[in-house]
């Protein structure tokens, strides 16, 4: 009686392994053919023909079933502690997480690819500095096959600040071209300085152009104590070439031109008339996400300038994985993979300079007519920030018999006297006086140049006077 109850035990547990087994490869089945809805289609339905067999049939479904099959016998092997019935339930559960995953990620990246690039660059000069590095992201707004209406927001660093970048632009297909324009607007934020961006582009599968034309909209403003400040209207013009048999490898070129009396070109304190340089540049992208630079900046009074940079391209939508490998640098750096890269301009303004008028000196000219030994009490007007240190006056001031009032550096009290009529022939009459004025910090102006003319006096003659005496006949 023991035996057949323990038969009986046996032979409930095998069938119910069995049934399970049959749950779970049926579950596997269905994973491997499609969905469930795809297969309880209506038998009836009048619209499908039968297979009279003029069209060949499909093995995918069998060949699915094979891959299912092999990943199926693969995991058991690896887990031999497991019965098959559970093998067989964590390898379904697997296969319909799988699929889940991926219909989420594709939908994830379907929606991130709406919000474009990203990109930061991190640039390091000379000495150490920062400056140049910038974050941009450009935001495609209308996205076709054949055009693309995008903006871009951005921020660099400068050595006065921040400068915030906004633009808008297109760019469309042509010829095996992509063709576009872009126009920015650059503000520096802590000075309160801004100038507009226009730029066009047109970048084929191996070369790229583009051109930009920078003009400032803010007057000047203080930068220090003896300087005012300005962004600096100028252009540039940039190529960049790929090597067909490298695609790793990228370089560039470009001249840039801005004009002013005293324009900071590179960012050293010292201002040039009208300055050109001539930047050449070498890039190596060894996956799509990453991208080393080196410049070098020559300018032609002979100052130079190098940079190493760092850029970081991130493209939404785009799995990371993908812009990991090498093996997609160039499908990312063709002309349909950089349809969504930032435009090629110099997103840090060049700034203009000149003296601060912080000395003005103006000399008023008498209003009235002055007469031969007439006091004149000088009006000299001088606004300085670092006061007075010293009055010199230049001109014909021994004549003027030039007199100082109490304190020599003070605008007031200066008095002159009015020569007396000199009755010769050629004499002018006249005299030029002017005043040159230099302040605490050593600053020097020179004031308007003054003239001092006397009028003619009315002259009695005598009656022996032989020039009076043919009108006395009359």
């Amino acid at each position: 009686m023991p035996f057949l109850l323990s038969f009986v035990v046996e032979v409930a547990d095998t069938l119910s392994r069995i049934v399970f087994r049959s749950f779970s490869l049926s579950l596997l089945l269905l994973t491997a053919s499609g969905t469930i809805c795809a297969q309880a289609q209506d038998p009836f339905d009048q619209n499908r023909l039968p297979d009279l067999g003029m069209i060949p049939e499909s093995h995918e479904g069998e060949k699915h079933f094979a891959e299912m099959a092999k990943a199926f016998g693969e995991a058991s092997m690896k887990n031999n502690d497991l019965d098959t019935g559970e093998q067989a339930r964590q390898f379904a559960f697997g296969q319909v997480r799988d699929v889940v995953s991926e219909q989420v990620n594709q939908q994830l990246e379907s929606w991130l690819s709406a919000w474009g690039s990203a990109s930061v660059d991190i640039n390091v000069d000379n000495e150490g500095h920062f400056n140049g590095s910038r974050g941009n992201w450009l935001i495609p707004l209308q996205d076709k096959q054949r055009y693309l209406t995008w903006s871009q927001l951005g921020l660099t660093q400068q050595t006065d600040g921040l400068v915030s970048n906004i633009g808008v632009g297109q760019r469309w297909a042509q010829d095996g071209w992509l063709l576009g324009y872009n126009t920015f607007y650059d503000n520096l934020l802590d000075e309160n300085l801004q100038r507009a961006g226009f730029g066009a582009e047109a970048w084929g599968e191996y070369l790229r152009l583009s051109a930009n034309y920078y003009q400032p909209f803010a007057d000047w403003q203080t930068h220090t104590a003896t300087l005012e400040q300005r962004m600096a209207r100028g252009y540039d013009i940039n190529a960049q070439m790929r090597l067909p048999f490298y695609q790793h490898i990228n370089t560039s070129v470009s001249l840039e031109q801005y004009f002013g009396d005293s324009v900071d070109l590179f960012d050293s304190g010292t201002g040039y008339h009208n300055p050109v340089a001539l930047k050449l540049g070498l890039n190596y992208t060894p996956v799509p996400l990453l991208t080393v630079t080196a410049q070098h900046k020559q300018g032609e009074s002979g100052v130079s300038q190098n940079n190493l940079g760092l850029t970081l391209n991130y493209r939404f939508g785009v799995p990371l994985k993908k812009q990991l490998a090498a093996s997609e640098v160039a499908q990312s750096q063709s002309l349909r993979g950089s349809r969504y890269d930032t435009p090629q301009r110099n997103s840090l303004p060049t700034m203009e300079y000149r003296q601060r008028k912080t000395l003005t000196v103006f000399l008023a000219t008498p209003p009235w007519d002055l007469t031969p030994g007439e006091t004149v009490a000088l009006k000299l007007q001088v606004r300085s920030v670092h006061g007075i240190r010293h009055l010199s006056w230049q001109g014909d001031t021994q004549a003027l018999s030039l007199t100082a009032g109490t304190d020599t550096r003070s605008t007031e009290g200066w008095t002159i006297i009015m020569p007396a009529w000199d009755h010769r022939e050629g004499a002018a009459n006249r005299w030029r006086l002017s005043v040159v004025v230099e302040d605490e910090k050593g600053q020097r102006v020179s004031s308007n140049e003054i003239t001092l003319a006397l009028t003619e006096p009315f002259i009695t003659m005598p009656d022996d006077n032989p020039h009076w005496q043919p009108f006395q006949e009359q």
